[in-house]
C-alpha cells in the first residue's frame, strides 16, 4: 500500500548511531513504514560529535551499502539527509557545505539542546535561509522552553523555519510533557511535517497510533499535509509563509 507519505526522520541506516544495528532491523522498519503508506523514507543519522562522530563521507558510504542491500520495488524508495546537532562544529560544516541536507540540498534537519535554544538562533536560521537552506527543526515538542513559550516556536517559524512533529509523541512515547506540546503546536499549526524518527522496528507501532491520533482529532487531510503535502514542501525548500 502506498499513500504518498514521506518520512522526513528515520534512524535506518545500521550501526551509525543509535538506530538500527543490523541490515535486518533496517529492512523491517523500512518494510513496516512501507505498510502504513510511506512512498519515501529518508535516514536522517546523526551528526552529534561527541555522541555519534559521524562526518559527510562516512554517512553517505554507510547509506551507500544499506541502500544496495535493502532498495527495491516492493519496498519505499530510500534516500539520505542527517539530524544535525546544533553545536559549533555542525554550525561550520553547514556554512562549508559539510553538512548533509535533505535531498535536493534545499532543506536542512537541526536538533537542538534539550533545555533551551541558541541565544543566536535567529540570526543563525537567517544565515541558514540566506544560503538557500530551509531550517528543519526537529521534534520542538521535546524541547523545553517550548513547554512554557510555545509561542517562541511561533516566531521562528514566522521568521522562515519549519517544524518536524514525531508522531510517537502524541500517544505519550516522551512523556507527558512532549504529549502536551505536541497537542498544543498542532492546535497552533505549527507543524509544517510530521515524521516517524523511528530507531527500531518496534517504534513503527507508535508511529501508527500517532497516525490514527491525528486522523481521529483533525481528519485524513491533515494527516495527507503533515506526511505528503508539507514534507513535498520542505524538500523544495517551501516553508509556511
Amino acid at each position: 500500500m502506498s499513500a504518498g507519505y514521506i518520512d522526513l526522520h528515520c534512524h535506518y541506516v545500521p550501526g551509525v548511531d543509535d538506530g538500527a544495528r543490523t541490515l535486518d532491523e533496517a529492512r523491517g522498519m523500512v518494510e513496516a513504514l512501507g505498510a502504513l503508506g510511506f512512498e519515501q523514507v529518508i535516514a536522517t543519522p546523526h551528526l552529534r560529535p561527541g555522541m555519534f562522530d559521524n562526518d559527510r563521507p562516512g554517512l553517505i558510504a554507510a547509506f551507500a551499502a544499506t541502500h544496495a542491500a535493502l532498495a527495491g520495488p516492493a519496498l519505499p524508495r530510500l534516500a539520505l539527509a542527517s539530524e544535525h546537532y546544533f553545536d559549533e562544529l555542525n554550525w561550520r560544516r553547514l556554512l562549508e557545505g559539510q553538512g548533509l541536507p535533505y535531498p535536493g540540498e534545499r532543506a536542512v534537519l537541526l536538533e537542538f539542546y534539550d533545555i533551551d535554544f541558541p541565544p543566536s538562533i535567529d540570526q543563525q536560521l537567517f544565515e541558514l535561509r540566506r544560503r538557500g537552506l530551509l531550517p528543519v527543526i526537529a521534534h520542538p515538542e521535546r524541547y523545553q522552553c517550548l513547554w512554557r513559550r510555545p509561542e517562541t516556536l511561533e516566531r521562528l517559524v514566522r521568521a522562515g523555519a519549519a517544524a518536524l512533529l514525531d508522531l510517537a509523541a502524541l500517544i505519550g512515547k516522551y512523556g507527558r510533557h512532549p504529549q502536551a506540546c505536541a497537542e498544543e503546536l498542532l492546535e497552533r499549526e505549527l507543524y509544517q511535517a510530521a515524521c516517524s524518527d523511528a530507531h527500531r522496528v518496534q517504534d513503527v507501532a507508535q508511529v501508527a497510533a500517532g497516525m490514527q491520533w491525528i486522523e481521529r482529532r483533525y481528519g485524513a487531510e491533515e494527516l495527507d499535509y503533515l506526511l505528503a503535502e508539507g514534507p513535498r514542501a520542505i524538500l523544495a525548500g517551501l516553508g509556511t509563509v
